[in-house]
């Protein structure tokens, strides 16, 4: 994949996708962290996610994102190979 069409869509879910959650969740009481889980295939977005902490401490952005990944049904997620 050419690097920059990856660093572009990064960008792009940054901006669009974990940005705007992440602004909604400090204004609700959570800290400054997000992240996505995207399709290895296509880069199209699978989750997006922020900090939520204020439902429990141990949902940084990262893991939140991935606890959600997981509730997804099976058939909405990618394989996790």
């Amino acid at each position: 994949m050419e690097t920059t069409r990856l660093l572009q869509r990064f960008l792009d879910v940054i901006e669009h996708d974990i940005v705007p959650k992440t602004a909604r969740g400090v204004a609700a009481g959570n800290k400054l962290f997000g992240a996505a889980i995207l399709r290895k295939s296509d880069l199209s977005l699978v989750i997006a996610e922020t900090n939520n902490e204020t439902e429990n401490p141990l949902w940084h952005g990262e893991m939140h994102a991935i606890k959600k990944f997981f509730e997804l049904p099976e058939d909405q997620r990618p394989a996790t190979k």
